[in-house]
């Protein structure tokens, strides 16, 4: 492809668009069905009383293993290695947006087709030409998305740029100066499939693929036309941010910043906490997860405070230091010692929070959740769920029945290191539980809601939860269980298993 000439999506939208429009010249033509149908509302409450959400009912404070580690000293400090690797290494297997050698083998290995191709699969995916109703895109205001909408963001993209620097560049390195969402498209715009089908319409825009915490490596791809939108590699996915939040970083920066000690970091564990510099300048909100550099000054800190290097953009676009006290109630050394009680205390912090699909509003999807937790104990997930599943040792139970997948959890399940995936969701199991008189898994998900056998409608819980898996559900047996999916895996967390290359293409799962 020609690095002087921008690509533009096929002219077979155009016949495709034409096709569309006999078809709906066609369809308005004929006589309407005599008889109505009658249809299924698609959104209803899931029914959470008998459902208890006090995280120390499952989790006893007075358990003599409530301070007794589920992962391993030698584990979790593996995966600590392996976690910082992701963000800061430097060998050419480690996908640091920092890392020259990650950025000109596996991002410019083709000159920069691959991420050429990716943006023209993007555009094509929400051109609305020739698609079926259930594939229309929609904005907020219920209409479909014009070609003009896609058409201007497309320029916007400027996407001959991608084209023209196909090689590592030393100033493109950058990071987040604040929490970011990341785009498929750089436009804060929705795109919603109809809300008339069940578990679509909002909050489920296909646009949101993730987030980004203050304070995270990234590497700066190309830039929109407007300048309000950067494309980044983040040490998750590549997408739009927007580039108010994005600063450079030279080599001193980085040497500040990412050559600490192994005790030399601060995670939030907190839900999400403001965070102001020695100034008391407002500096970003931090959400659970995000890793912070600990500052040479811990003496001036007492023992409440924990001193902490926050990023600031400066006038001129490029990153310089500050420090912050992060209080002991909302910030710990990191990594925490994976133990019932610190998993306990994550879990309060974000029980009950509403759910965001691909961190819609900075709230969390099943994935992120289970991100959010095991970055605090140094433990890096992947952001897709089907992925989180190469993260441990995984048993694929598929072709099981409900009621054997069930069985073996009860049976082999390893409390709080357990990830259970069932095809577009994954959960933790926490250990087991009596329900009318049967020993049942219990999980912890963060859930957008159940659905019946034939998908009409959602029971919708809309966050995340501690839930027994059952064979049926009492409230609804109706609804499927989620023992019953079409894919059942459980995961592991042993020994980190290595890195792999972030995922550039999948949006989150539900």
């Amino acid at each position: 492809m020609s690095s002087n000439a921008a690509p533009t999506r096929s002219a077979l939208t155009v016949r495709a668009a034409l096709a569309a429009l006999a078809l709906a010249l066609t369809a308005c033509s004929t006589n309407p069905p005599s008889t109505a149908r009658t249809e299924v509302e698609p959104i209803g409450l899931f029914p959470m009383a008998h459902y208890d959400q006090d995280v120390d009912h499952w989790i006893d404070p007075a358990s003599s293993s409530y301070d007794t580690p589920f992962l391993s000293p030698a584990e979790q400090r593996a995966h600590w290695d392996a976690f910082l690797a992701r963000y800061f290494g430097t060998n050419e297997r480690d996908p640091s947006p920092w890392n020259p050698a990650f950025i000109a083998k596996r991002l410019y290995g083709r000159g920069g087709a691959d991420i050429v191709d990716l943006q023209l699969r993007r555009i094509g995916s929400y051109d609305n030409a020739g698609k079926s109703s259930r594939a229309i895109g929609y904005g907020q205001n219920f209409r479909p998305q014009t070609s003009r909408w896609l058409d201007d963001i497309e320029r916007n993209m400027n996407l001959q740029q991608f084209g023209q620097a196909p090689r590592y560049t030393p100033t493109a390195r950058a990071i987040a100066t604040d929490a970011l969402l990341v785009r498929e498209l750089p436009t804060m715009d929705p795109s919603f499939y109809s809300h008339r089908l069940a578990g679509q319409g909002y909050p489920f825009d296909n646009l949101q693929i993730s987030s980004v915490r203050p304070g995270t490596p990234l590497y700066v791809l190309g830039q929109s036309a407007d300048g309000a939108w950067d494309y980044v590699q983040t040490p998750d996915v590549q997408g739009w941010v927007a580039s108010n939040g994005v600063a450079f970083v030279d080599d001193a920066f980085i040497s500040t910043w990412s050559h600490r000690g192994s005790n030399g970091w601060a995670v939030v564990t907190a839900a999400s906490t403001p965070v102001r510099d020695d100034s008391a300048t407002f500096r970003f909100n931090a959400t659970a997860g995000t890793l912070l550099p600990l500052a040479q000054t811990q003496s001036a800190a007492s023992n409440q405070l924990l001193a902490a290097l926050v990023p600031v953009r400066d006038i001129d676009g490029h990153a310089v230091i500050r420090e912050a006290r992060l209080p002991n109630t909302v910030a710990a050394r990191a990594p925490i010692s994976a133990t019932p009680r610190h998993l306990a205390m994550l879990m309060k912090s974000l029980i009950g929070r509403p759910y965001g699909w691909g961190n819609m509003n900075f709230y969390n999807d099943c994935s992120s959740e289970l991100q959010s937790i095991f970055a605090a104990f140094g433990v890096w997930l992947p952001r897709h769920s089907s992925s989180q599943m190469s993260a441990g040792d995984m048993t694929d139970l598929s072709s099981d029945s409900p009621a054997q997948r069930l069985d073996f959890l009860v049976s082999n399940g390893k409390p709080m290191r357990t990830l259970i995936y069932i095809g577009g969701h994954v959960m933790l199991y926490l250990g087991n539980t009596m329900r009318d008189g049967h020993t049942v898994p219990l999980v912890y998900q963060d859930i957008w809601g159940m659905r019946p056998a034939d998908n009409s409608r959602r029971a919708v819980i809309g966050g995340s939860v501690i839930f027994p898996l059952l064979l049926t559900i009492p409230e609804d047996p109706s609804l499927e269980s989620l023992a019953a999916t079409r894919i059942f895996q459980v995961s592991v967390l042993g020994m980190p298993s290595g890195a792999a290359p972030p995922a550039s293409e999948e949006n989150p799962a539900s």
